[in-house]
């Protein structure tokens, strides 16, 4: 990799790990209705870092310098701001405010990206509004992983964000204290955008990384963050939390050694991390303490019977929990996997039957999961399905695992 190539990928490393903190931090000082603003001065920031950097090498701490960098354009900002308001308030004659000092320590980083995230999810703003606002400006999503995230297209969701954006550009947002009805009305919001966000870091669909490790360990701070108060301490949000253990628990095993995707079966278990698993129990035990069900206890349900070996018992609970579930809440993820399980109880002919009144031609999965039940009685078909799945993802991993797919039915 050449210097200038090097450069470039820690910047793009460091712009999708480090934009959302400064967006958080920054917007605390700004608002959320100067937004515009926060976004230009990030922009500024990595833009000094593509003039700076190649004259004078990459700084010994890169992340210190953005923020250094940042904090100081900002505090141009202010002082621009008040400038302004200087010269309307000597007509005005009133106070104006002093400079604010922004620190971007961790600790702050964290509160304000929570209470961000609250902010977002103010109650003007549709449920759908609300998430795709906190993908795209707390979590650092483009509009296509939104569109994964939420199976919506990529219009679409410009539509919902260019509304949403209006609508804070138009509103007083400000970060406040909550009361407990508040946070109550939006902690569902709340609870899905940390969701997608852990899925996109699980799951990458539309980059090179089909892991993306920084998502993961941010999605589980904020839920961490988030249990850390009674209000907020949640059956979901435990339910949510003993999934994200589980899951995380295989993160070692689903990679091999060239980044390849390793499917479930082939999973070297004595790489799952046995300390996630019992944390994941405790949480699972704490979550079905009461009787609140949400598609949290579900997924949560599904993903403990993950974590144990492997039987027909098993899928047969598996099976038993998907049913539930989609009585409750349909989608095409929840019934496609539900197949899925039905397949590993009752065989794959069946599964196929189950699958015949059932279409969804635009969905990877779908495409996908016909390719696996055909692989034994139609190779052509299941090539086919496995193809038309490929032009579906633009992951250069999960398109190398369906290509080997292909390759083992011939």
């Amino acid at each position: 990799m050449t210097i200038v190539n090097q450069e470039t990928k820690i910047l793009s490393d460091l712009f999708r790990r480090e934009q959302v903190k400064m967006t958080a931090v920054l917007c605390r000082h700004f608002s959320l209705k100067d937004i515009d603003v926060v976004e230009d001065i990030i922009a500024e920031t990595f833009l000094r870092a593509t003039e700076v950097w190649p004259q004078n090498g990459i700084p010994e701490n890169p992340s210190a310098w953005l923020y250094t960098v940042a904090k100081n354009i900002a505090k141009d900002g202010f002082r621009k701001k008040i400038s302004e308001t200087k010269k309307i308030n000597h007509v005005l004659n009133s106070n104006f405010e002093e400079p604010q000092d922004i620190s971007f320590e961790e600790s702050l980083i964290s509160d304000s990206h929570l209470a961000m995230i609250f902010a977002v999810c103010e109650n003007t703003i549709s449920p759908k509004s609300r998430v795709c606002l906190s993908l795209q400006i707390l979590c650092g999503f483009s509009v296509e992983e939104i569109g994964f995230a939420l199976h919506s297209n990529k219009e679409a969701v410009k539509k919902i964000l260019f509304r949403a954006r209006e609508q804070l550009r138009q509103s007083k947002f400000e970060i406040k204290d909550l009361t407990i009805d508040e946070i109550k009305l939006r902690m569902d919001s709340v609870l899905l955008t940390v969701y997608l966000l852990f899925n996109e870091g699980y799951s990458s669909k539309t980059k090179d990384s089909v892991i993306r490790i920084d998502l993961i360990k941010q999605a589980m701070n904020l839920g961490l963050s988030l249990t850390l108060t009674k209000s907020t301490k949640t059956p979901e949000l435990l339910a949510l939390m003993s999934l994200f253990c589980f899951q995380a628990s295989r993160l070692d095993s689903r990679t091999n050694t060239q980044g390849s995707v390793v499917i479930f079966t082939d999973q070297d278990k004595s790489k799952w991390d046995q300390n996630l698993i019992q944390k994941g129990n405790e949480y699972f035990l704490e979550a079905f303490s009461t009787t609140s069900r949400s598609r949290y206890h579900y997924e949560a349900a599904i993903a403990y019977w993950h974590t144990q070996e492997e039987s027909l018992e098993k899928w047969k609970y598996i099976l038993n929990i998907y049913d539930n579930f989609l009585e409750i809440y349909q989608s095409p993820s929840v019934f496609l996997n539900r197949v899925f399980a039905y397949s590993k109880v009752n065989g794959k002919q069946k599964a196929l039957d189950e699958m015949e009144n059932y279409k969804d031609y635009k969905n990877r999965d779908y495409h996908s999961l016909l390719g696996y039940l055909y692989s034994n009685s139609n190779s052509e078909l299941a090539s086919l399905h496995y193809q038309k799945a490929i032009q579906k993802t633009k992951s250069k991993k999960e398109i190398a695992l369906l290509e080997q797919k292909i390759k083992e039915l011939n």
